[in-house]
């Protein structure tokens, strides 16, 4: 399980368009269309929720069981920072 609290990196610019976000990686220049239940994790990165906060609210948004909304969130997550869209708030500072 990721352990983080998730901010968005300085090097991401995105949109939502027609409920799906457009992320950009400024740095590579690729882009990442979300999905719905990406694009509502997405919009809830802030650097102030934390994993279980996010796969909770995405529990109550899509109608899914704890255990499947925290499987979503951690694999989300996991590709977010492997593509480094996403950063930890506390360890970034």
């Amino acid at each position: 399980m990721v352990v983080m609290t998730p901010k968005i990196s300085a090097n991401v610019a995105w949109q939502v368009v027609e409920g799906e976000a457009i992320v950009v990686d400024l740095a590579s220049g690729k882009t990442v269309g979300l999905n719905p239940s990406g694009t509502f994790l997405w919009t809830h990165i802030d650097g102030g929720h934390d994993v279980a906060a996010l796969a909770s609210a995405l529990a109550g948004e899509f109608s899914l069981s704890r255990e499947e909304a925290a499987s979503d969130t951690d694999a989300f997550l996991t590709e977010m920072t492997t593509r480094m869209l996403i950063v930890d708030a506390e360890a970034a500072g």
